[in-house]
């Protein structure tokens, strides 16, 4: 009967210490729910203020930006030399004759001597040429509009990624540390003989899984800051 006494109280002991471990864990769970719940709306960490700089100094320094602008600089470029061409069709010659010729057959004039050529062929595609510089110009325009666009789009999208990095990072510090004070808590009454080994081996992968949590999330968080600043052409510490 005094066995079974003892059998039944530490048997009860144990239980009753998963039982506190549960509600430990239980606990923490509930508080990093709460937290991650204050904390699943980004947009108080959202500056429209901040982004429009950010946009700004992509359209500024991003090189395919500035490629697009050389190709608007050629088309416009050559719209005006195909306005200039209208010279091209017509030619002058002059030439100069001393003396007039002995010859009966085939008389010259003295003096001077000035002809004008009309390239047909040429005044008529000339319109047409001129057409397509301005066509030309236009789709340039129309390029940069489009990209434009696309580029603040695209801006917008890795903001808002960088934003739910930190964000998600910030939350898994918070995390980390509740859990590593939980460890601390139950490496400290394991060493006391308090709680059992299983409990104690449980409590470290727990932090250990959280450690990477944040490790995880550190990741992400610069990848998506090193997005941001490739597509805006500046260290986001520069941006004013």
């Amino acid at each position: 009967m005094l066995l079974f006494n003892k059998r039944f109280k530490n048997s009860f002991i144990k239980l009753l210490s998963n039982l506190q471990l549960k509600l430990v864990f239980l606990l923490l769970f509930l508080i990093t729910t709460f937290q991650i719940h204050a904390q699943e709306s980004m947009m108080q960490e959202m500056s429209n203020t901040f982004l429009a700089k950010l946009i700004d100094t992509a359209t500024k320094y991003y090189p395919q930006v500035k490629a697009l602008q050389r190709r608007m600089n050629i088309a416009e470029i050559n719209l005006r030399k195909t306005n200039f061409s209208w010279y091209d069709v017509i030619s002058v010659s002059a030439y100069y004759s001393p003396t007039k010729s002995s010859n009966i057959n085939m008389p010259t004039l003295t003096g001077f001597q000035v002809g004008f050529n009309v390239n047909i062929a040429a005044l008529i595609q000339k319109p047409f040429s001129i057409k397509v510089a301005k066509e030309e110009v236009e789709i340039s325009k129309i390029g940069q509009q489009e990209y434009s666009i696309l580029l603040e789009a695209d801006v917008k999208t890795r903001y808002i990624k960088y934003v739910q990095s930190a964000t998600v990072l910030s939350i898994q510090n918070r995390i980390a540390i509740e859990a590593e004070s939980v460890f601390k808590d139950i490496r400290y009454k394991f060493e006391k003989g308090e709680t059992i080994f299983e409990n104690y081996s449980k409590a470290l992968v727990f932090l250990s899984d959280n450690k990477k949590s944040v490790i995880d999330a550190e990741s992400n968080f610069l990848v998506a800051k090193t997005s941001l600043e490739t597509i805006i052409g500046k260290k986001l510490s520069e941006i004013q």
